[in-house]
């Protein structure tokens, strides 16, 4: 069973997060000039950050959710929507997951791994949401 019930509560619940998160000031995914994307299944989601151009006053990054008006990433990643979950818990290790092929990426990988210490920083604020926000199936 998955952490989410469906699409619509995945998007609420990950698009509460990260609107929270781009939110804050000293953001540290802001100013990275990075696009990154997840691509999730089940249920299937779409979740582009936007760190490439000065988002609105007020926000320190861009996000968009499901949104074909999304720019193009530099890089993309492939997962279901536990394991990404799992990541942003804490719970796994994205390297240790692309290495074993249950995350798959697309672009350019070395983004990724300039972006680590910032998905570090974003656990403690992810597990800080999930208590605050529980999810019932």
């Amino acid at each position: 069973m998955s952490v989410f019930r469906d699409s619509a509560q995945a998007a609420e619940f990950l698009g509460g997060f990260f609107r929270e998160e781009t939110a804050k000031a000293g953001h540290y995914f802001a100013g990275s000039g990075v696009i990154i994307a997840y691509t999730l299944t089940d249920p299937a989601l779409r979740l582009v950050m936007d760190a490439s151009v000065s988002a609105e006053p007020g926000r320190a990054f861009a996000f968009y959710i499901n949104d074909d008006a999304a720019p193009a990433p530099g890089v993309e990643f492939f997962m279901d929507a536990d394991t990404f979950d799992k990541v942003y818990s804490g719970e796994v290790q994205p390297m240790a997951l692309m290495m074993s092929g249950k995350v798959k990426a697309k672009g350019d990988v070395t983004i990724a791994m300039r972006l680590l210490p910032a998905m570090a920083a974003a656990i403690p604020h992810y597990k800080a949401y999930r208590a605050a926000h529980p999810l019932s199936s």
